[in-house]
């Protein structure tokens, strides 16, 4: 997924002509608390709401020689991981996207972000979870494809986090059925560690909320 099909035109704009008064009630409205500056599509940077509220007057308008902006963004065709690790690095609540020739294009919201992890974790589609770990030199996507295909079943999403120790990895796999006890049969003849399992439904949706949450904290929201 590219930046490009993340990006909305609804965000609202910020120019030279507007108030302090109008852009606080953008952010407000929009319940960001940063916005794009832009001036006949040139991007100039993204304004903050620390940076607006010190301010004084209120019905001033914005003199974009004098505050500071942002200058974060991302190319159309850069991929949904460097903005979430952009947005996570600079703990942004949008981050605004441009075409190749740096013309404005529009903006990813947190929202937009979290119905595209929802896509990529596979969350909305029936089936287990598991959550196995291994030593680094140990993991083979080849092999846990192999156990789980042999076993009549499809991996619909993987991915994989590693330990602060560097030695360790939690892969979390979510296959397309509830019948997990073939499965779960092969991981224990290979000797696989297996750190949890999510069947029923409140399981997943307590798993799915664990996420969410680790999400937020990651973007540090």
């Amino acid at each position: 997924m590219l930046a490009k099909e993340l990006a909305s035109e609804n965000i609202p704009l910020v120019t030279g002509s507007d108030s302090v008064s109008q852009v606080i009630k953008y952010m407000t409205e929009f319940r960001v608390a940063h916005l794009p500056v832009v001036d006949h599509e040139e991007y100039l940077g993204m304004i903050s709401e620390n940076e607006i509220t010190e301010i004084a007057n209120p019905d001033q308008t914005i003199d974009l020689q004098s505050i500071r902006l942002l200058m974060i963004s991302v190319v159309e065709t850069q991929h949904v991981y460097e903005v979430i690790d952009l947005i996570s690095t600079y703990n942004l609540t949008l981050l605004p996207v441009l075409t190749i020739d740096k013309k404005y294009s529009g903006c990813i919201t947190i929202p937009v972000l979290i119905k595209q992890f929802r896509d990529l974790t596979a969350a909305g589609e029936p089936g287990a979870i598991f959550e196995l770990n291994f030593a680094v030199q140990d993991y083979s996507p080849t092999l846990l494809s192999r156990m789980i295909e042999d076993n009549h079943a499809k991996i619909l999403s993987l991915y994989v986090v590693t330990d602060p120790n560097g030695r360790d990895v939690t892969v979390t796999v979510k296959i397309n059925t509830q019948e997990t006890s073939s499965i779960m049969r092969s991981f224990e003849r290979y000797g696989l560690s297996v750190k949890s399992t999510f069947l029923t439904n409140s399981q997943l949706d307590d798993f799915y909320r664990s996420r969410y949450e680790e999400l937020m904290k990651y973007m540090n929201i």
